[in-house]
């Protein structure tokens, strides 16, 4: 088999195009999708949030028989390798190397770049201080720390998933570092220890220690919790580093984006005791935000793992604070459910108090966005005061002015009425229905200046990948297109049917490999609702359309040398050549 070269910044690789082509064949695009982000189908596509951009609805369509993704926001596109590597920054060929493990397939790939990539040392210094932090729990040290972890029902089968530790207070950790060869800088800036008065301690006595991982599962810091009972803070968490980003992480997404995606449901807690509690009940499909203000990376995680969101924060007034604060920046209220409980109780607390049943009583009957904003509304209003009523039934017409359903919206505003004795009459007259954008599955070539070429660029290579017979005739009266990439584009396709003597868009997009400028633009064309001409004549029109800018481009660059030439003899030869253009044209 004969290796390719595929797309810029890669040579020749030990895995053939027929060989990718044929991982390609054996995969469900749709499957793979489904390992990073909840897919729901409607009618003959998938579709699903798009990780690639700050995506509020599913924008992202999966097709499987095309084997293509498509987003209709951000213009993201490709096949199931583009995917891969998009979504976990490798490059085209680990990508490939990706797939073909998920379906058992092993392959070695000699990239040619033999550039090495130079892991940080802080992930082994956080791998080897877990260890020692689990070592430590199962030592006589320890029998203090697994009892407080056995008052808390938390048992040696919790404590060995979530890999808790323990610090001592002997400095050991420092110790056993330096012994596997680290450097003070690199322990250092770790955050594991600290250095005080050119001393250098571990920062963690006498805690257990609670690992945080990234998004592949590796540890990138820790968190350490007092269980006796000393005048310290009650965490102490690692520093940020150039691995370990807060905002950018959740707790326990590494385990729980399987669980999310086969319930197709993921819980969002606080803290990583509400994660761990929850675990103790059954309930793995949970992340937690690691008590700080949501971000927007971590919105953008929690959207890729399942269709239903249940917030379930603190029950207290920083909770519910907390729960606004996720709503308002999470954007798309329909996927949302809110989870809020009694007597100020974190999910911790609550299980601990009121045991499995009750909890999972809660979480079968989260409410929706609109039902808790309108239960939060209530809260302070006197019902006797018409000032209040004013205020209330205003801040609920927002919400229902966002309702889609005729009939729910009708209802709502029949309950509203009751509840505060307004006619409905005089409620829907205050109301202004808001109708939200529908996303257009087919493109349409835009208007603007030298519209009428790109048009032609477009329908030619719009046909030439629909009639394989266009693709020659392209090559043999045309070759030229008077942008460059639509050009690239068209030159691929035809080297691509010289060399196989027959063009599919899937295996052509398999060929480009990662040549994404190239990739997304054959993928809008695809989806182009265009004219399919029914011979070469009716393609004639678009050539004619072309040639007429080859025309006109030499006409001006003709014009621009008879402006700057004052010799009249090649004024007369330039004036010739723009008439015989002319003259040619008309014909």
């Amino acid at each position: 088999m004969e290796n390719i070269y595929f797309g810029s910044g890669f040579s020749m690789t030990n895995i053939s195009y027929e060989e990718i082509l044929s991982i390609q064949r054996k995969v469900k695009i749709e499957d793979i999708v489904q390992d990073y982000v909840a897919l729901t189908k409607k009618g003959k596509n998938y579709f699903g949030i798009c990780p690639f951009h700050d995506d509020h609805n599913p924008s992202m369509s999966v097709s499987s028989e095309k084997q293509m993704y498509k987003c209709f926001v951000c213009g993201a596109a490709g096949n199931v390798f583009n995917f891969v590597s998009e979504y976990e920054k490798v490059s085209y060929f680990e990508a490939v190397k990706v797939v073909a493990n998920k379906i058992g397939i092993n392959i070695s790939i000699d990239n040619e770049d033999k550039t090495k990539i130079i892991k940080s040392p802080l992930y082994d210094i956080y791998d080897i201080s877990s260890k020692v932090y689990q070592n430590n729990l199962n030592t006589s040290y320890g029998k203090k720390a697994k009892l407080y972890l056995k008052n808390r029902k938390i048992n040696d089968d919790i404590i060995q998933k979530f890999n808790i530790g323990l610090s001592t207070t002997n400095n050991e950790l420092i110790n056993i570092l330096k012994n596997k060869g680290f450097t003070e800088e690199d322990i250092l800036e770790s955050g594991v220890c600290i250095k005080n008065n050119n001393y250098i301690h571990d920062l963690y006595k006498n805690r257990i220690m609670f690992p945080l991982t990234d998004l592949q599962g590796n540890i990138v810091a820790f968190s350490g919790r007092i269980y006796e009972d000393v005048d310290e803070s009650k965490y102490i968490n690692t520093m940020e580093t150039k691995i370990f980003k807060k905002g950018n992480l959740l707790y326990n997404y590494h385990n729980a984006k399987k669980e999310a995606r086969k319930n197709q449901s993921i819980i969002i807690v606080e803290g990583f005791m509400d994660v761990i509690r929850l675990s103790t009940i059954g309930i793995n499909n949970v992340v937690a935000t690691m008590g700080t203000a949501v971000t927007k990376e971590q919105i953008s995680l929690i959207k890729r793992l399942a269709k239903e969101i249940i917030v379930m924060f603190d029950g207290d007034d920083a909770g519910d604070k907390a729960t606004k604060s996720f709503i308002e920046l999470f954007g798309n209220y329909e996927c949302l459910k809110i989870v809020r409980l009694e007597n100020n109780y974190d999910p911790d607390e609550y299980i601990l108090k009121n045991g499995k049943d009750k909890m999972i009583y809660h979480l079968k009957h989260a409410v929706s966005v609109f039902d808790y904003k309108m239960e939060s509304y209530k809260k302070n209003i006197d019902f006797n005061n018409s000032q209040d009523v004013s205020k209330y039934i205003n801040l609920s017409l927002k919400e229902i002015e966002n309702i889609d359903d005729d009939i729910v919206r009708n209802l709502e505003i029949s309950k509203l009425s009751k509840l505060t004795n307004v006619s409905i009459e005089v409620l829907n007259s205050k109301i202004n229905v808001k109708k939200k954008d529908i996303i257009v599955n087919r493109y349409k070539i835009k208007s603007g200046k030298g519209d009428k070429y790109n048009k032609a660029s477009k329908y030619i290579i719009y046909n030439m990948i629909k009639n394989n017979n266009y693709i020659l005739y392209y090559f043999d009266n045309l070759s030229f297109l008077p942008n460059e990439i639509d050009r690239k584009l068209a030159n691929e396709i035809v080297l691509f049917y010289k060399k196989f003597n027959s063009f599919n868009l899937n295996d052509f997009i398999v060929y480009l490999g990662d040549k994404k400028e190239l990739i997304n633009l054959l993928i809008e064309i695809d989806s182009m609702d265009l004219l399919i001409c029914e011979n070469e004549n009716d393609l004639q029109s678009y050539f004619k359309t072309i040639k007429e800018y080859l025309s006109s481009t030499k006409i001006n660059n003709l014009q621009n040398e008879l402006k700057s030439t004052s010799n009249e003899i090649k004024r007369k030869e330039i004036a010739k050549k723009i008439v015989e253009i002319k003259l040619k044209e008309s014909m």
